[in-house]
Parts: structure tokens; sequence; C-alpha cells
């Protein structure tokens, strides 16, 4: 789950981290927590293709408020889950309109905090990767995303319907962001979800027809990796 927590005082920041991490270790979710202290740079690295499942947000921040903050995000695009931060219910109303998904006062008390990740995690499906096209931002769930190659410096995200996006990053890049163990880093140019392998031989047949190289010197090991993964009898 990728978190951003936008707040111009780095003690809250701090505090939200720290709660943040106990629960995130509890429940065994993998995490990564980035920091913002100033609210454009968060629209910024939004509309630049960086995604986050969850964004919590200071109402009262001093260059702009937080809730006109959550307002551009949606209206670039932004799907993701937005969790407001703030000392009075003031603007609780106006979360409304964002569709926030929490509200939470200040000072912070991680029990409340608890309540609400665990009613955000039960309905949302946190496996999402975002894509950028033509200022048009798409939420790809991971269990359609069958596989992505690199070509000439750019990716091919290709997913289940047979639709394909171009992604403006390197391949190691998409790998870190598609952190769950579904998706195997097969060859230089390839990262597939192994749901979606139909045959292993010296190379992958995928149920969608197409077919994914693996890196010669390590063949065993990666086809050993996929029959521990089929093993389980993980689905799509």
């Amino acid at each position: 789950m990728r978190i951003a927590v936008c707040d111009d005082n780095q003690l809250d920041r701090d505090i939200i981290k720290d709660f943040l991490h106990t629960y995130m270790t509890e429940k065994s979710i993998p995490n990564t927590i980035t920091e913002y202290e100033n609210g454009m740079n968060l629209i910024y690295d939004i509309e630049e293709g960086r995604y986050y499942d969850m964004v919590f947000l200071d109402i009262f921040m001093d260059q702009i408020l937080g809730m006109d903050i959550a307002r551009k995000l949606r209206n670039v695009g932004y799907t993701g889950n937005i969790v407001f931060l703030t000392s009075t219910a003031e603007f609780a109303v106006d979360s409304y309109e964002v569709e926030a998904s929490g509200y939470l006062l200040k000072p912070h008390d991680y029990e409340k905090l608890c309540g609400l990740l665990n009613r955000i995690i039960d309905r949302t499906n946190i496996g999402h990767f975002q894509v950028s096209v033509r200022n048009t931002i798409y939420s790809i769930p991971f269990g359609e995303i069958v596989y992505v190659e690199s070509r000439n410096n750019i990716c091919i995200l290709h997913r289940s319907d047979g639709s394909e996006y171009t992604i403006y990053k390197k391949l190691s890049e998409v790998e870190l962001q598609l952190n769950e163990s579904r998706f195997l880093r097969c060859h230089q140019s390839y990262l597939v979800n192994m749901s979606y392998i139909s045959k292993a031989d010296s190379q992958f047949e995928l149920t969608t027809g197409d077919v994914v190289l693996i890196r010669q010197r390590s063949q065993k090991e990666i086809r050993k990796i996929y029959q521990e993964f089929a093993s389980k009898g993980v689905k799509v």
C-alpha cells in the first residue's frame, strides 16, 4: 500500500507515520509512506503519474487549504482514498464533496485511526496501478495486469481485456510499484503476472495467447518460483 501524508507540521507527520507503521506491521501489509509538507508538491507528483492508495491530508496548511488540495486531486483524476486531518469538525460536511474516506480530529488517536483504516481496507482493493493517458488517470487492478514489457526506454502494460498502456518509466520502477508475490521479473524486458501463466517451458505461455521470455541463465530458478506460486492455487 502506497500512502502519502501531507501536513506542514513535522510533529503531526511523524505521529501519523508512526501510527501507520504500527498498524501496517500488525496487519502484515507491505507499505511505503511518503511525506509532503506542501500540498502543491503532492498534486504535481500525482499529475506526473505517481499513485497513492491513500492520502492523509491536513485541512489547515499555510499555503493552501487541504480541502482545496483535495478538490484539485479529484480534478486531475485521483480516485484513491483521502483522509482529512484537522483540529476542528468545521469542514466535515465539505469532505463529502470530494468523496473523502474519513475525517480524523487532532490530537491524533491511534484507536480511531485503526478503526478508520479497517473500514477503508475492508471496502477497497488496495492493489491498483495508476497510469496517466492524455490527462486521464486510469487505476488498473493488479489482477487485470497480465504482463509488462520494456521497449526502447518505455514500458507497455498489457491488460486482461486486451488494452495496452504506455508507461514512461523503467521496468525496475514498475516492478517496485507492483509489490505483490504474483508478479515475477522473469527477464530483463518482462514482468509477468504468474496468475496468467498456462505453460512454463523455455518461455512462459499465457492464457491470453501471449508469450513471455524467461531469462536463459536463470530458467531453473524462475520456473521453480512459478511452480511454488502455482502450487498455492492463487487466482487472479
